[in-house]
């Protein structure tokens, strides 16, 4: 409940649920600016005795129902026959990102993998975006969810010029509330680099992306650090293993289990993993082309209940001994073979 002040009345007024949202998500992100406001020889100890970083955070989990989006429809379609004058890219998604937890979205070319991502991430403006987005229970509101959450862009894009700790300290620089003093800022930037395995190269040069410097997998690492030093609780990262082999993939998503290591919610699109980078991931959201969800839950131990999942479906054939099973999924969810 609000007050108005009109004409030298006071006249009560109901809080609307979108005002009440903002309202409840402002006072995470106050209480987050706050509670990292500490004494920072006291918390420095505790993070040294216990493994945490200096900068505490609030882990908050993403919930949503019901998801669906429509674009306009592209004129090469209408060129093509297509009557429709609405595209819906996303049917009907439901499904939740935990703390601690971390979840890969996958699917063939065009299923809506990234869209979803970056739907639930609020980078999409455009189109229309229908169905149920909760940040910790409450209705998401960009404005304040963006305080609290991170985004990896597939292309990774630095400066040339400085170094891997001046890149992460600059992001420091420019993201932390004013409330953080110097001394643990710069605590904060040691453990991020610590974090990600980048404090062995540290000072050196960035560099021009496939002429000189850090190599592809390095710049992959240091684009999660560069979100990472915002202290967010919910990182978004966009194929973080595209252009690697199995080798250096497994470098980045080690980088990536340490952050999910923190307790924060990490969600990944991948493309075509090995089995051995499918394997690190918690929980699966699989989705076909047309935007629909088939699978959505844990893994478990060898990929055994996506497995069991599959295989107890008629008309699917069993999977192969050794063979991966993210490769499997993709061939049975192919608009080609399309089983399910």
């Amino acid at each position: 409940m609000n007050f108005l002040l009109l004409t030298g009345k006071r006249f009560k007024r109901e809080t609307s649920p979108l005002e009440e949202s903002s309202i409840n998500l402002l006072k995470i992100a106050k209480a987050i600016s706050s509670f990292i406001a500490v004494d920072i020889t006291h918390t420095s100890k505790e993070a040294q005795s216990t493994g945490k970083m200096v900068l505490p955070f609030l882990p908050l989990s993403i919930a949503f129902k019901d998801v669906q989006y429509f674009v306009d429809t592209p004129p090469e379609m209408k060129k093509h026959g297509s009557n429709e004058k609405i595209l819906q890219l996303l049917c009907d998604i439901t499904g939740a990102f935990r703390p601690g937890i971390l979840t890969t979205l996958m699917g063939v070319s065009g299923a809506g993998k990234t869209t979803l991502m970056d739907v639930l991430s609020g980078r999409k403006t455009g189109g229309i975006i229908e169905g149920d987005i909760r940040i910790g229970g409450y209705p998401k509101v960009q404005k304040t969810f963006a305080r609290v959450s991170g985004y990896c862009e597939q292309n990774d894009i630095h400066s040339p010029y400085i170094t891997v700790e001046e890149s992460v300290r600059y992001s420091s620089w420019l993201r932390f509330p004013s409330e953080i003093d110097s001394t643990t800022k710069g605590i904060f930037v040691e453990e991020v680099l610590e974090t990600i395995e980048l404090d062995d190269i540290k000072d050196n040069l960035v560099g021009i992306a496939g002429q000189s410097g850090l190599s592809t997998e390095q710049r992959k690492r240091l684009t999660i650090a560069v979100e990472l030093v915002s202290n967010p609780s919910i990182i978004f990262m966009d194929e973080p293993t595209s252009g690697l082999d199995a080798r250096v993939a497994a470098v980045v998503m080690r980088a990536v289990k340490n952050v999910v290591g923190t307790g924060r919610t990490i969600v990944c699109t991948i493309h075509q993993p090995s089995i051995d980078i499918f394997e690190t991931f918690d929980e699966l959201i699989l989705m076909k082309s047309r935007g629909k969800i088939i699978y959505n839950g844990m893994l478990g131990h060898h990929s055994n209940r996506l497995i069991e999942y599959f295989q107890s479906i008629p008309g699917v054939p069993k999977i192969k001994d050794n063979y991966n099973p993210a490769t499997r999924m993709l061939e049975a969810t192919s608009a080609s073979v399309e089983y399910i």
